[in-house]
């Protein structure tokens, strides 16, 4: 069986992927945000932008901690603001959910750094 890519391909993507994290914690811990389960959380959201999303949909957002861990991380970013959460006008037990402007525009920048470091494999 032939290998359909080479060592050298594997190592510069692995590299990418680390390059991806440190990104990530750079942008991140200073809001206290390291934990790449914020990653998972924040890029899920984003991707949805356009959708209502509600307050316990973003539990499945963040698969690699418990749901009972999610829910207590995901009001931790509502009290400090990252996260805008309003009331739904046709049921009062509904909460919509939102990632705040100032999360949305650091996640933006994590994605072009992503995408910049992404864009060089292949090109060594």
């Amino acid at each position: 069986m032939t290998r359909r890519y080479s060592q050298i391909n594997r190592r510069a993507v692995a590299a990418a992927i680390i390059q991806m994290d440190e990104s990530w914690i750079a942008l991140f811990s200073d809001l206290g945000l390291s934990d790449l389960c914020y990653c998972d959380l924040f890029t899920h959201m984003w991707l949805r932008a356009e959708q209502a999303l509600r307050k316990t949909d973003l539990y499945a957002f963040m698969p690699s901690i418990s749901r009972r861990t999610a829910v207590k991380y995901v009001q931790q970013l509502i009290d400090a603001g990252l996260l805008g959460e309003s009331g739904a006008e046709h049921d009062k037990r509904v909460r919509w959910v939102t990632l705040s402007e100032a999360v949305s525009t650091r996640l933006e920048r994590f994605f072009d750094q992503s995408f910049e470091n992404y864009s060089r494999l292949g090109k060594a």
